[in-house]
């Protein structure tokens, strides 16, 4: 059997827990998953993340400090990273990656040329890097890349979210899970804010913020 790499980057490629998981037990039916290391890891935001990689003895990199305009770019690390296990993890037959969005050609050709099998997985989005994988992988849970909210689906979502927190703050009975599930919903729509807003688009999203604080206490 194979053995496996993966690099994901689970902050600019918008992976949640659930495919987080998925991947790890795709590719174990691949292969040996001997290293992983994922990419713009922040506790706060990836909630029960951080148990998986304690478990499984992962890597990880904090979020990036700076980012540009595009809030889903390619972190240079995976590049950076990839090139020294080239090197260094010559045992390593297959790379898996999970990126955000940037040309990984040059990567990818130089990995192919050394003789290693190239695979990620199967999403909504067409990626310029697609043409240079061997195979993509099918979830078995929904996994698909983010894109801008118009500003009528952003209303139909801060209604319905408001809706949803109201119940949750005036029943006693509201469970742990519940909460963190509209947490997350909340916090995984302020993470795909794009940079280029309006006034009445910023307005919606402060609010969403302020649900979050709320939702919170």
């Amino acid at each position: 059997m194979d053995n496996i790499a993966l690099l994901i980057d689970i902050d600019n490629a918008k992976v949640s827990l659930s495919v987080f998981k998925e991947i790890l037990h795709q590719l174990r039916n691949k292969g040996n998953l001997i290293y992983c290391k994922v990419y713009g890891f922040n506790e706060r935001k990836h909630i029960k993340f951080d148990e998986v990689i304690e478990k499984y003895g992962f890597d990880s990199a904090p979020t990036m400090r700076y980012k540009k305009r595009a809030k889903s770019q390619l972190d240079m690390r995976i590049i950076i990273d990839a090139v020294k296990m080239f090197y260094t993890m010559p045992h390593i037959d297959t790379y898996c990656f999970i990126a955000g969005d940037g040309d990984m050609v040059p990567l990818l050709s130089y990995l192919k040329a050394g003789g290693k099998h190239l695979i990620t997985v199967a999403n909504d989005v067409v990626d310029g890097n697609d043409h240079m994988y061997d195979e993509k992988f099918e979830l078995n849970v929904k996994y698909s890349r983010p894109v801008k909210l118009s500003k009528k689906q952003l209303n139909e979502k801060l209604k319905d979210l408001s809706e949803r927190t109201t119940q949750i703050m005036s029943s006693g009975k509201s469970s742990k899970a519940e909460r963190n599930k509209l947490i997350e919903e909340i916090e995984g729509i302020l993470a795909d804010k794009p940079e280029d807003v309006d006034s009445d688009e910023q307005s919606l999203y402060e609010s969403l913020e302020s649900l979050l604080e709320l939702i919170r206490l």
